[in-house]
């Protein structure tokens, strides 16, 4: 009967432990601190997940006078339920948004040769060359910001990074797709914390 209570009272503790973590994560993630942006940008830096990252993103290229986007290669292919003999990878996606908007080719820099999750885009722009600059913004969504700012702190690039997110038009507790997105993305801090690199451990995650 001791030994039962013990583990009960492990059981019980370990619980009230998750519950905090979660309710932790949980305003972390809904409640994202970003800094004020600066008047300009070297360059625009546009992660894959959500094309709409790319039209805000060309629309902060002409804003904040950036010289460059950056673009995560993410070599997937688009599925075209309509034809499927059309292939285009993810990333032409995304440089074909940014073409329509106005951005010259010529100042699309792909980084990275198939990024598979977060952690691959920021190890891979670690890597790339950014020719002196001062200053990044980086570009996702607005549950996704709190995971990338933990990856980025610990690969700490040499340049100002900060960071700019799509706002949630809908209450995220009322909306079926926010709620998908959030508790994803407790679950992919949790597997962050264990593995950091988790996609070394499991399959790849977006």
């Amino acid at each position: 009967m001791f030994y039962i209570n013990k583990l009960l009272l492990i059981i019980g503790l370990a619980s009230v432990l998750i519950f905090i973590i979660v309710a932790h994560l949980l305003f972390e993630i809904t409640n994202p601190k970003v800094n004020g942006l600066e008047s300009s940008y070297d360059a625009i830096v546009i992660l894959s997940g959500n094309p709409e990252r790319a039209v805000v993103g060309s629309k902060l290229f002409f804003d904040l006078d950036a010289r460059f986007i950056y673009l995560s290669k993410e070599a997937s292919i688009i599925k075209n339920y309509i034809d499927p003999s059309i292939k285009k990878m993810i990333y032409e996606g995304y440089i074909d948004i940014l073409i329509q908007n106005n951005i010259p080719k010529d100042n699309i820099i792909l980084f990275g040769d198939d990024n598979k999750s977060t952690y691959d885009e920021v190890r891979s722009l670690n890597k790339s060359n950014f020719m002196d600059m001062k200053n990044i913004l980086i570009v996702t969504d607005k549950f996704h910001i709190y995971r990338t700012k933990k990856i980025f702190s610990e690969f700490q690039l040499p340049m100002k990074t900060d960071f700019f997110y799509i706002e949630n038009k809908t209450n995220w507790s009322k909306d079926k797709n926010s709620l998908t997105m959030v508790f994803s993305e407790i679950i992919k801090c949790f597997l962050y914390y264990i593995f950091h690199d988790f996609d070394s451990y499991l399959s790849y995650q977006s």
